[in-house]
């Protein structure tokens, strides 16, 4: 690769320090760059790949995040307004919402994804892929990503993940300790343009999300409602044959939040839950989700709402109200965990992120959870509720 101080004058001027610049003369197969909040991570991977595509005719590599929507407003930002020089031929075109790639004059090419879409990327090969806030894919996805290393337009293939610290049991950090994944753990220095004002910021958070965000550790938070959780999630598989259930968290700038999953004798004789589906977004109208809700699941909604149950009714969902008894419906769900009988895909990711952060506040003598982050955990209650209460409450 081309020496750092000799990046092609057409990007813009960039000098990498500390982990983004060990990232660049990196070429082990699976790398893992983590740390703080603003330390450059994102930057340090789009500046690589670009001098990358520069450099290498016909290379071919693919950026990601959990769902392709996602990017638009982080990944090629970053690139587009930090990267590239204004007016580059690469970002002519498609805006950069329906962008599905960028096409180099040498023949490379980055293509953009989301494992919304799996099947579009998954149908490809390349020299280099990029996972971006990693912590919101699954092992199987990681691993099912690196059969995808098969172009051979260079001379290595490399697999980059970039996240922010997440649970200590994370398998992001399980994976780098056991030597399968080599670590670059960035730091704030590396990132010469970070401001006072920022980091005073972010010193100024508490627990979990200080020691994650500010002191980049992987650390559990505080008080965990639900400690055990990642024990719950499984292998994705198509639904059982049972009954169609599900609960619903209504909100529009908040985020929407739709659970389905199937209730079903298990060989003990007793009803386990397996939640395999998950709508979860903001900034969309309850009209959006009747339609794209799956139909014949009998939904649990939040009571709060009684006119959004109406019109999810009157387009034909079978929709009640809700339970919602917050410490009840806690512990139902924590029994459910405890006896082995909640199982939830692993592309349930919203919820799976809320699960490892649904927090008691250490600060106040409470026995409800913090108010925040919580919307997945809502509609997971007020399914457990309405599967064990055995009716849809009206």
């Amino acid at each position: 690769m081309t020496a750092l101080a000799e990046i092609a004058p057409a990007t813009r001027p960039y000098e990498p320090f500390g982990a983004a610049r060990d990232l660049f003369y990196c070429t082990d197969r699976e790398v893992l760059i983590d740390g703080p909040a603003g330390t450059g991570k994102t930057r340090a991977i789009v500046e690589k790949c670009h001098l990358l595509c520069q450099e290498v005719p016909n290379i071919r590599v693919l950026w990601l995040r959990a769902t392709r929507r996602s990017m638009t407003e982080t990944v090629l930002v970053t690139f587009e307004t930090k990267v590239v020089p204004e007016g580059s031929y690469l970002t002519q075109g498609a805006r950069r919402s329906y962008r599905q790639d960028y096409h180099y004059a040498n023949g490379t090419e980055i293509v953009l994804g989301g494992l919304d879409n799996v099947d579009r990327i998954m149908s490809s090969e390349y020299d280099v892929i990029c996972v971006f806030e990693a912590t919101e894919i699954t092992l199987n996805d990681w691993e099912m990503l690196l059969t995808r290393l098969r172009n051979n337009a260079m001379g290595y293939h490399q697999q980059i993940a970039d996240c922010n610290p997440s649970h200590p049991r994370h398998w992001l950090i399980q994976r780098a300790k056991s030597g399968k994944m080599s670590r670059l753990p960035s730091r704030f220095e590396d990132n010469p343009s970070i401001t006072p004002v920022y980091l005073t910021g972010l010193a100024g958070l508490s627990g979990h999300r200080r020691a994650r965000l500010y002191e980049g550790l992987w650390s559990a938070a505080e008080g965990l409602v639900y400690p055990d959780a990642e024990m719950c999630f499984v292998e994705h598989s198509e639904p059982v044959p049972g009954r169609l259930v599900g609960g619903i968290d209504f909100g529009y700038t908040n985020p929407f939040c739709a659970l389905g999953g199937t209730a079903y004798k298990g060989d003990d004789d007793r009803t386990h839950l397996y939640i395999w589906y998950e709508r979860y977004i903001s900034q969309a109208l309850v009209g959006s989700h009747a339609t794209a809700l799956p139909p014949g699941h009998v939904w649990w909604a939040d009571p709060s709402e009684p006119d959004s149950i109406v019109e999810l009714g009157r387009a034909g969902h079978r929709v009640g109200k809700a339970k919602n008894d917050i410490l009840i419906g806690v512990n139902a769900v924590l029994s459910r965990m405890d006896a082995g009988t909640l199982h939830i895909s692993e592309r349930c990711r919203a919820l799976r992120a809320e699960l490892e952060a649904y927090h008691y506040d250490p600060d106040k003598l409470s026995e409800k959870p913090v108010d925040e982050f919580n919307h997945a955990c809502d509609a997971l209650r007020y399914l457990v509720m309405g599967v064990d209460r055995g009716r849809v409450a009206r």
